[in-house]
């Protein structure tokens, strides 16, 4: 029987209380850094758009700096290893913090085959960017199948579990099959729609999850709940 915790508020002040070296695996997604505010696109597209940034800024924010949330990660981590996703605007800060402490690491890629018709002088927003850090001798399960170590994964967007403006898909179980162990503690300080804390309790995994907006919170919880463990 899996363990869940889940809490609602600031996730900095959450992780300040939490025990060292008490999880195994952070999987999240943390507010990316908009360079640009403003809606793109013409007539539907501007009001489909800005819609979204409404929902965005009105809930987590629009901007980020990864540099206390990741100092906090580290004590929390037995071994550090880690998912962040991220967009291209806020990859050098991650990419920093690996070489600085010597972590191994890769970017993988959610590629969308449907993406917002607007190019407008730069190439569409076809994807989005997830940087993987793992010290040595972090878990790392080697022999799950070929088809689990691509570092890509092909999946449009429009077909979403819940109403939350960046619901990540389901296969982030790929990750938390590779990345630990059954019993292993899962964590997601970014809990959002609660993709995470579903998918690690269908793998048998312990989780902790934490959500600032209750209204994101509540929707995690009912979906962590009506998770499924996989006897398997």
């Amino acid at each position: 029987m899996t363990n869940i915790d889940l809490r609602c508020g600031d996730c900095l002040e959450i992780m300040r209380t939490m025990p060292e070296k008490s999880v195994d695996l952070c999987l999240c997604d943390p507010p990316y850094e908009y360079i640009s505010k403003n809606p793109q696109g013409g007539g539907f597209m501007t009001n489909n758009n800005r819609q979204h940034f409404q929902k965005i800024s009105s809930s987590f924010g629009m901007s980020f700096n990864p540099k206390e949330f990741l100092s906090n990660l580290i004590r929390l981590m037995k071994v550090f290893n880690c998912y962040i996703w991220t967009n291209k605007n806020l990859l050098i800060e991650y990419i920093s913090f690996a070489k600085q402490n010597n972590f191994k690491w890769d970017i993988l890629l959610w590629l969308k085959p449907n993406p917002v018709p607007c190019q407008n002088g730069h190439y569409l927003s076809d994807k989005e960017y997830c940087i993987y850090m793992k010290k040595s001798g972090a878990t790392f399960n080697a022999s799950l199948g070929y088809e689990k170590y691509h570092s890509f994964n092909l999946k449009a967007i429009g077909s979403k579990t819940t109403k939350h403006p960046t619901e990540k898909p389901m296969f982030i179980k790929n990750f938390i099959e590779i990345s630990s162990d059954k019993a292993d503690v899962v964590f997601d300080p970014f809990m959002g729609s609660g993709t995470t804390g579903a998918a690690a309790k269908e793998l048998g995994r312990n989780f902790i999850g934490i959500e600032i907006h209750q209204p994101y919170f509540d929707i995690a919880a009912r979906r962590i709940a009506n998770a499924q463990e996989l006897m398997f």
